[in-house]
């Protein structure tokens, strides 16, 4: 499942984890619904849009260029944001595939375990009833003779 990014900064994801980090140890496959709460939130620092918020010209807050660094403050703050929130979503996307894998891994190998028991049983269950065929014919066989027997000697 790829999670959607709708416009650069807004929805983008990173992660305070090193890019090249091992998947979470919660990426195996989750033995409980509570282990789905245990994945982290994105650790990204949102940008500061108080940084760039026009102020009143007669105010003393500064001239031109203060403005103009704190816009490229939070530009780089954005970008910095928005690398973070990638790296996330990457991140846990991969998780997620992992989980896929390991789950569709084991859906075959309980797939294969029971295919090979259910061949098992139904070879018995076949054996079984050509046993009892072969029994009854033999009973049949039997009951003809003494049948035939006791119809001679009356």
């Amino acid at each position: 499942m790829r999670v959607p990014l709708w416009f650069p900064g807004a929805v983008l994801i990173g992660l305070s984890l090193p890019l090249d980090a091992q998947p979470l140890a919660s990426a195996g496959v989750p033995e409980t619904s509570s282990n789905l709460t245990g994945y982290p939130d994105p650790q990204c620092t949102k940008p500061q849009v108080k940084l760039v918020r026009p102020t009143l010209w007669n105010d003393q807050s500064g001239s031109a260029g203060n403005y103009n660094a704190r816009v490229r403050k939070f530009n780089k703050d954005t970008d910095a944001y928005s690398a973070c929130m990638h790296a996330y979503i990457d991140k846990a996307n991969l998780d997620v595939k992992i989980i896929q894998d390991k789950a569709n891994a084991d859906l075959k190998q309980i797939t294969e375990r029971a295919n090979a028991s259910m061949k098992v049983i139904e070879d018995k269950a076949a054996r079984a009833v050509i046993e009892a065929k072969s029994v009854a014919a033999d009973l049949n066989a039997q009951i003809a003779k003494v049948s035939t027997g006791e119809q001679r000697s009356h």
